[in-house]
């Protein structure tokens, strides 16, 4: 199945409880349509870049999400009828992002051993 995000901003001016049942709708969405959630993150209130429906300010909220198309379009759907929802954004990953591993620190050989095989060790002379 695909990898989704998405990201929508709800009202600042509703209370925390009308607030969570919003993020609790988005997530039953998600399930109800057989997707499997993958990451989930509520950013907070943070200021707009710029007024959205008379809104200076939002609270974000990010999913990101395994599914069918079919739930993508269902989730969208539902922002869009929701009044408290102000704006969303939703794109599919081409693939998964992974973090590269830290490159594994070079093991320095002793002096000895670094010394070519079948050449004599430096003498120091007085």
């Amino acid at each position: 199945m695909p990898i989704y995000e998405s990201i929508f901003i709800v009202n600042p001016n509703i209370t925390d409880d009308e607030t969570n049942a919003v993020i609790k709708k988005m997530q039953d969405v998600v399930a109800k349509q057989g997707g499997e959630m993958v990451k989930f993150e509520d950013w907070g209130k943070k200021k707009l870049s710029y007024e959205v429906k008379k809104q200076k300010r939002g609270h974000y909220v990010f999913f990101q999400f395994k599914g069918t198309p079919a739930v993508i379009n269902e989730l969208e759907r539902t922002y869009k009828l929701t009044d408290a929802v102000i704006k969303f954004l939703s794109i599919k990953l081409e693939k998964e992002l992974r973090v590269k591993a830290p490159p594994k620190p070079k093991k320095e050989k002793p002096a000895a051993a670094a010394a070519a095989p079948g050449s004599r060790p430096s003498v120091e002379r007085r």
